[in-house]
């Protein structure tokens, strides 16, 4: 009788072959393209191509809201809610009001392409950090150190501010429909204000106020303000002028307002941006910072101004002086400037000048549209 069984070498053999096959195995599951690193990497790819697709959804639904002819709600990534006039898409729907929300005019003939910044009005505006912050919508007057001043900040009845003391004989005053000042005043102060509080926000040039074809002369025919990044500098033009342009920008809409930038929104659109400067003595140098620039820049943007870009909004600081609405009472009354130019270190952002309707500085000078829901 034969004895049944197999041999040490050819057990050995066997467990050899078995150990191989182990590590092809194991290989084929672990290594770089082993099957459980394709898996994970076809699960990150299908989650990737996921968030793609919602971007790409949300944006398509921007683009939709933007033709759907009514003013919609925007939800931020942390839950602050922005209202986006008709007409407008976000073009930065990943950020957050702190690094400044953006909306792109789509469909309003030869101002699309224009945009504006967000500006939030209102109590428990969220920040990134976890933290809040609260936004009154006023007039401010602001200390040598950029910080605002409390005392001459508070308005009274007669809603005029002094610059200096409550002692001061001339002040600044923001018109209603019926005031009679030399200086064009906003279309309507008190529906501003309303609908701004209401609405929780309203909107300021991202840029001061651009056009297609460079401006030579205050006495050049009037063309179509815009706020494109890549138009000419809408200067050479008078206080008249420029509310003229900036508060018929979107007359024929009735879901929304354009005007000529006021008091209000430029201090509050200050306040909002010195907030959310994560610059070290940030309301000094966001508040006091001028002439960053020593030559106007005419066309684009200027890169070197990069410390003038807070928010998305360019230029607060420098560049031109910029035409407001606001009354100053000295001389006769005669229209507040704001902003800092390029040839002079004595204006800065938080500063009020004060100049002539009819002023001849025209090339230093121009304006930035706001609109409001």
């Amino acid at each position: 009788m034969k004895n049944k069984g197999i041999t040490l070498i050819a057990l050995v053999i066997t467990i050899i072959i078995l150990l191989i096959l182990a590590g092809v195995s194991i290989v084929m599951l672990t290594g770089e393209n082993g099957i459980l690193n394709q898996a994970k990497k076809a699960k990150e790819e299908t989650e990737e191509a996921k968030k793609n697709e919602e971007n790409i959804i949300e944006n398509y639904e921007g683009y939709l809201n933007s033709y759907s002819g009514e003013n919609i709600e925007f939800i931020d990534s942390l839950g602050n809610k922005v209202k986006v006039p008709e007409g407008f898409r976000v073009i930065n729907p990943e950020d957050n009001v702190e690094d400044g929300i953006v909306i792109e005019d789509v469909v309003h003939g030869e101002t699309k392409g224009s945009q504006f910044v967000w500006i939030p009005v209102g109590n428990g505006i969220k920040k990134s950090d976890g933290t809040t912050f609260d936004i009154d919508l006023k007039r401010y007057v602001f200390n040598e150190d950029g910080t605002v001043n409390e005392q001459l900040s508070k308005e009274g009845i007669s809603d005029q501010l002094r610059k200096y003391s409550e002692s001061d004989e001339n002040y600044y005053i923001e018109g209603l429909k019926n005031s009679e000042t030399d200086n064009v005043h906003a279309k309507d102060i008190e529906d501003f204000k309303d609908k701004v509080e209401k609405s929780g926000g309203y909107y300021i040039g991202r840029y001061e106020a651009r056009i297609e074809n460079e401006r030579k002369s205050k006495d050049e025919e009037l063309e179509q303000v815009t706020v494109k990044p890549d138009d000419y500098i809408y200067n050479y033009v008078t206080q008249a002028q420029a509310a003229k342009v900036g508060q018929n920008m979107y007359s024929a809409n009735s879901n929304f307002t354009s005007d000529l930038v006021n008091g209000f929104a430029w201090d509050t659109a200050v306040v909002f941006l010195q907030e959310c400067d994560d610059r070290e003595n940030k309301s000094i140098l966001y508040s006091r910072q001028n002439s960053l620039n020593t030559t106007i820049s005419i066309k684009g943007t200027n890169n070197l101004t990069v410390m003038d870009k807070i928010c998305n909004i360019f230029d607060m600081a420098s560049n031109c002086y910029e035409w407001t609405t606001e009354t100053y009472s000295k001389n006769g009354h005669t229209t507040v400037d704001r902003g800092g130019g390029y040839n002079d270190t004595r204006n800065f952002t938080t500063g009020r000048g004060d100049m002539r309707t009819l002023e001849t500085c025209e090339y230093s000078i121009s304006f930035r549209p706001i609109i409001y829901l």
